[in-house]
């Protein structure tokens, strides 16, 4: 079923942290006894260790209608206003779970990142936070709006109990204030595509329904998001060149026109 978004109800439901993580204590103890252990105790960072979160079952949610709809954009890439906000914490290997709200019209002149996973020499703003490309399919009519302020966090999140006790409800309630219809979820990293996955699902079981682009489906499929478009690109440039991304971007916004969860699809 698909409602009318004009009509629909959007008052946040609370959020179920066993909807985002299904079985939280479980990975906490494997996180705690395996990889912080062996971190705290040798300062390594050993992801052969790591314990990534797997959820079963991917969480349900009605489609809505694009052309009547507004749409949050929500990247992983650890963007943020280089002359008016603090950078994140990207120095911090237990990771940085804070969020910055940058509006949509900001030209990518304005915008640094801080992340451990991206090169700090390379300007990833049109590859990752293709704001020009969506204004674009905006004016088209494709979708009603997109909504500003864009929520920015960095995706670098090891402990996934932080990120659904902390950043979750940051971004619900950025969702709410923004009365957003739907997300675009565009992560930029391998540990981007596990938290954009948990973040995907709380906006689903709090009735926003939510799309997540990645070139990974395997990382994808660990966290079970209800919509997943996987392309064949890098993880340099997920959504393909800049004549591609039109298209990337807009078969991921189909995907929010069906109801959730679907099984993945791929460019």
């Amino acid at each position: 079923m698909t409602l009318n978004p004009e009509t629909r109800p959007l008052p946040l439901r609370r959020n179920s942290e066993l909807a985002v993580l299904e079985d939280p204590l479980e990975w906490l103890r494997q996180f705690q006894t395996g990889w912080l252990a062996h971190y705290e105790r040798t300062g390594e960072q050993d992801w052969a260790r790591y314990n990534r979160p797997r959820n079963t079952l991917a969480p349900c949610g009605p489609g809505i209608q694009l052309a009547r709809s507004r749409i949050l954009v929500i990247t992983t890439a650890g963007f943020f206003l280089r002359d008016a906000q603090a950078a994140f914490n990207a120095s911090d290997p237990l990771g940085d779970y804070t969020l910055r709200l940058i509006p949509s019209d900001t030209p990518v002149e304005r915008l640094s990142f801080a992340h451990p996973e991206l090169d700090s020499a390379v300007n990833h703003a049109a590859d990752l936070f293709p704001l020009e490309s969506l204004r674009a399919i905006e004016a088209t009519g494709f979708i009603k709006q997109l909504l500003s302020p864009v929520v920015s966090f960095m995706g670098h999140q090891p402990n996934v109990l932080r990120t659904v006790k902390e950043l979750v409800p940051a971004v619900l309630a950025a969702a709410r204030q923004a009365r957003a219809h739907a997300a675009l979820l565009l992560p930029a990293s391998s540990l981007c595509v596990q938290t954009a996955g948990l973040v995907a699902r709380a906006l689903e079981v709090n009735g926003i329904a939510s799309v997540l682009v990645t070139w990974n489906e395997t990382l994808a499929r660990f966290v079970s998001p209800p919509r997943l478009l996987v392309t064949p690109y890098s993880r340099r440039a997920p959504l393909g060149t800049a004549a591609q991304q039109a298209n990337t971007l807009k078969a991921a916004l189909a995907l929010l026109e069906q109801p959730g969860p679907l099984p993945p699809k791929t460019l």
